[in-house]
């Protein structure tokens, strides 16, 4: 099927005539906010709420140079809205979705999916579909070359993985009897996807597929992949570094309650172990705090995740050697952030009064 487009701009004006978070992100466009305008004081920085009064808001990705992904609360009429907000400030809505926005690159291009299986793209101010006929399809990365990695319902069950590139899909190998989703696409275009049974209970396995080639990585569920062709991820409680066909187990001695989140340019890894952040940096284990979760690391080393100590967790932001909380928005009772951009700002989500809220520290 010919991917379709559609202008966006009457699709934003009719959206924020009925929806009052989408409105709200339209003030923060219209005004052209500096990042951390208006943000709270706190012990480590400084927060900007993403979140309309009286709505919900989550983050979803946040690209190297700052630029946000993430979906509002629902409309009164009952549908969502994806939005883009970026490094200065200015946010694009990206229309009614379900709660489906996926991914972004570093100009701010994003991609998803609706609740009902129609894949999304949304380049400058133009939304294409893309879809296979007769096959739900969903978006789920994008590279900053616009190539993007997705997965369309396969014959006998499951979903397969997709490259679309210059406007011509391909299909990724996948073996008979297995389904594969991807979860991130480099800058050299390699694909990483979880490759799993359809409909018998089978290990989790990671296949990087290099200009259509695929590398089964092993028994693992992958996390991350880096523009090396770097991928970590966990396998039965261990956290493993694969690159060039090589694995590494990185568990150290008397490990254990470990994840794997992250992985940046230079092959630093980072995640959990025994319930604490940890980083590995050439090989060695650092541990940032005595208890929480690192989740995310930038290229030049800088690491976020969540320290708890008491019953409200905090996000923390790892700078050489120095660990700093961020400040949580008053009430809050639960925060993850999802990435640090390149700058070191820090976009999450808080929970306050049982409603999420998309945050970014700066």
């Amino acid at each position: 099927m010919e991917p379709r487009t559609v202008p966006t701009g009457t699709r934003l004006i009719a959206l924020i005539a009925r929806s009052l978070v989408a409105a709200a992100l339209a003030v923060v466009a219209g005004a052209a906010v500096p990042a951390g305008a208006g943000a709270s004081p706190g012990p480590g920085g400084a927060f900007v709420d993403l979140t309309a009064s009286g709505g919900e808001s989550r983050a979803v990705r946040l690209a190297p140079r700052g630029a946000l992904v993430g979906n509002s609360a629902p409309a009164p009429d009952g549908t969502y809205t994806g939005f883009v907000r970026f490094p200065d400030g200015a946010t694009r809505s990206l229309g009614p979705l379900g709660p489906h926005a996926q991914a972004l690159d570093d100009q701010g291009d994003a991609v998803g999916c609706t609740a009902a299986g129609t894949g999304l793209y949304w380049h400058d101010d133009t939304l294409t579909y893309l879809t296979r006929p007769g096959r739900s399809t969903c978006l789920y990365a994008i590279n900053d070359r616009g190539e993007i990695a997705g997965a369309s319902a396969a014959p006998g069950g499951g979903e397969r993985a997709f490259v679309w590139r210059n406007g011509v899909y391909t299909d990724l190998a996948t073996p008979a009897g297995r389904a594969s989703t991807p979860i991130a696409i480099n800058e050299r275009g390699q694909v990483l996807a979880r490759v799993f049974g359809v409909t018998a209970s089978v290990p989790i396995r990671a296949t990087l597929w290099t200009d259509g080639r695929p590398a089964d990585v092993g028994e693992m569920v992958p996390s991350a992949l880096n523009d090396d062709g770097v991928v970590v991820g966990t396998s039965n409680g261990h956290p493993i570094r694969w690159a060039d066909g090589r694995s590494t187990d990185l568990l150290p001695a008397g490990g254990s309650n470990v994840s794997v989140a992250d992985v940046n340019r230079a092959g630093d890894v980072v995640g959990t172990v025994n319930d604490r952040p940890a980083l590995w940096h050439d090989g060695r284990l650092t541990y940032l705090a005595d208890a929480g979760e690192a989740t995310a690391i930038n290229d030049r080393g800088d690491v976020t995740g969540v320290v708890r100590a008491g019953d409200v967790p905090t996000v923390f932001r790892w700078r050489h050697g120095t660990l700093r909380r961020l400040p949580n928005p008053p009430g809050t009772t639960y925060c993850y952030p999802v990435g640090v951009d390149s700058s070191g700002t820090v976009a999450g989500n808080v929970t306050v009064g049982n409603v999420n809220h998309a945050v970014l520290w700066t």
